[in-house]
Order: structure tokens, then sequence, then C-alpha cells
């Protein structure tokens, strides 16, 4: 039998304990969770008690499940995973140095704050990134902790040798969208074969409307959506793991591509025939994570290569000139 203090009959009372899931309106929106009270047992009164601020984050939860804004058990699992304090991450994020307190006392991150929280979470790449960077705002004590966990977790996620070459070709670009990275690295890995030798990385690419996309960036950056991907300091340090010719590929490959907009970029990559082939049969807008045949970009690069007369990356400059004239004439001819 509990005992608990009823605001009715104002006295420590027998009570029963329950629970019933309720629907209330909060913020505007229908919000269902799981309500939990007592009843007096002498008067009949339903009360709370020390239920009051389970029930409070019990509803902000859900409401912000359904506003797609991070829990607060997410927000303790990212203090979790990276070894962490409150204090220490709100200020290597830039967030203020209060500003996680403030989301675990109740507080709604605003949706900006919240997405970039989110992609923290699942990123410990990025989160790496901003810890380097920002080690010199936190103790000595708090950066190594949670350096340390970091790197037990990469011991299990090993960066991927595209995602090296995603950041050097990131930090080659003062402006460069998640739109603009994906085409960049189609390109540079399509002649890599003919001009290095070799292939710069072995992940395969999927048919997505929007031309060749690799899953693992689109994961990693989708956080900025049709926006510029900010890692100016984040990389001034870094070890990109890369060999001087591959670097000096890229460079060139960035001078290359990287003076186009995504969108044509995107139309660019939508002339060759392994995206066009893998789509086969399906309309302009419909969504696909069908896979590009490896061999078939590399056969396709190789005939360009002959086709253009490419022996050199410099020579590549012939083939995107080309490239952006036709999709230029095509879009003049479709006005």
């Amino acid at each position: 039998m509990n005992k608990k203090f009823c605001d009715k009959c104002l006295k420590e009372v027998n009570c029963e304990y329950k629970e019933m899931v309720v629907t209330e309106i909060l913020s505007g929106k229908q919000v269902k969770y799981l309500k939990k009270y007592y009843t007096c047992l002498e008067c009949g009164n339903d009360f709370y008690d020390d239920l009051i601020d389970y029930n409070i984050e019990a509803a902000n939860t859900q409401l912000r499940k359904i506003n797609n804004i991070i829990t607060i058990d997410e927000i303790k699992e990212i203090l979790e995973k990276y070894d962490i304090g409150k204090k220490p991450i709100s200020v290597i994020l830039g967030l203020g140095e209060i500003t996680i307190t403030r989301y675990l006392n109740g507080q709604n991150p605003i949706k900006e704050n919240s997405d970039f929280l989110k992609e923290i979470l699942v990123n410990p790449n990025l989160y790496e990134l901003y810890l380097i960077t920002n080690k010199d705002k936190i103790t000595e004590l708090a950066y190594k902790k949670s350096l340390g966990k970091t790197k037990q977790l990469e011991l299990t996620s090993v960066h991927s040798k595209l995602y090296s070459v995603a950041l050097y070709i990131i930090d080659k670009l003062e402006d460069i969208t998640p739109l603009s990275l994906q085409k960049i690295l189609y390109f540079s890995e399509g002649f890599s074969k003919r001009i290095l030798n070799k292939e710069l990385f072995d992940d395969t690419p999927e048919a997505w409307v929007y031309g060749p996309v690799y899953r693992e960036i689109y994961e990693s950056f989708s956080y900025y959506k049709y926006n510029n991907i900010d890692y100016s300091e984040i990389l001034k340090d870094y070890d990109f793991r890369l060999d001087d010719k591959e670097k000096e590929y890229l460079d060139k490959i960035v001078l290359i591509f990287g003076c186009y907009s995504g969108k044509i970029l995107r139309e660019m990559s939508h002339t060759t025939t392994p995206w066009i082939d893998a789509r086969k049969g399906l309309t302009d807008n419909v969504s696909s994570n069908r896979i590009i045949d490896r061999k078939a970009i590399s056969e396709f690069f190789d005939d360009v290569c002959d086709t253009y007369s490419i022996s050199s990356v410099d020579d590549i400059k012939k083939y995107s000139t080309y490239i952006f004239d036709k999709v230029q004439e095509e879009n003049y001819n479709k006005l």
C-alpha cells in the first residue's frame, strides 16, 4: 500500500498507484502518452505527488517525437557514447555553456540544433572533428577522456577511403553542398583508374533521382541539406590519409569540376551511361537505390578518355567543358 500526500485531504493517506494512456493537446498537437497517478483511498481524489516530473517528461518526449525533435534520452546517449559532460559538449559544439543542461531539463531545442545533435549522435567522425578543433576550450582531462572513447568507436567504424577523399574535397572548396560533393566524388572515381592506374576508393554509388549518390557520404552530410558544408575550421590539422599523387590528382579534379554549381554537376552526371542504364524503366522522379555497376563506370570513363584523348588529369577539362556546353544547350532548348 502506498502512502502519499493527498492535495485534497491535505495529509498523507493510503493510496492506489494507477496508469492510464491519455491524449492531450500540447503546443497545438495531439499528444498520446502514459500518465501515472495516485488515487486517494479516503476521498477518491486523483493526484500526482512525486509523479509530476515523470508525466511532464513523458508528455514532452512524445511531443518531441511528433515534431521530430531530439529526445532527452537521445541527448543522454550522446553524453554516454562520447564520455563527455554537459558543459564541455555544449562548448565544443558551439551551443553555449548551459544549452545541453537546459535541454536535459526539458527545454525543447530549436529544429536546427536538434538536427545538428541528431547528426552528432550517429556520426562519430563529425563529433571527433569538433572535439579536436575545440580541445583548447575544455579541460585536458575532459578532452582526453572523450577522445579515448571516440577512438574506441573508430576501432569498429574505421574511416573509409571514400570519407577521407570527401573531406579532402570539402577542404579544398569554400562553397560545396552535399549535392556537389556527391558528383565530384563520382567524376573523381571515374577518371582515377586511367589517371592514377588504380581506383581512388572501392565504394559503389546508387542511381538516385539527382544522380549518383554514395550512401555513406549522404548519411554523413545530410544535415547540411542544400547548404554549404562548413568544415573550414574543423579540417585545419586533419590527417586525410591520402598519398601525394592522390592529393595532386584531387586538387586538379576540384579545379575542373568545383567551378560548377550542384545543379549543373547533377545534370552533367545525368549524361553518363552508367547512371542512365541503372535507372532504366524508371521515370525521372521515382526514387531508387539501384546500384550503379562499377564495371560499367570503369568502361564508360575509359571510353571517355579514348574519345577525348585524355592521358593526364589536365586533359579532363576537355570533357568537362564539352559536357557543360551540352547541358547548357539542352537547358536553353527547353526554354
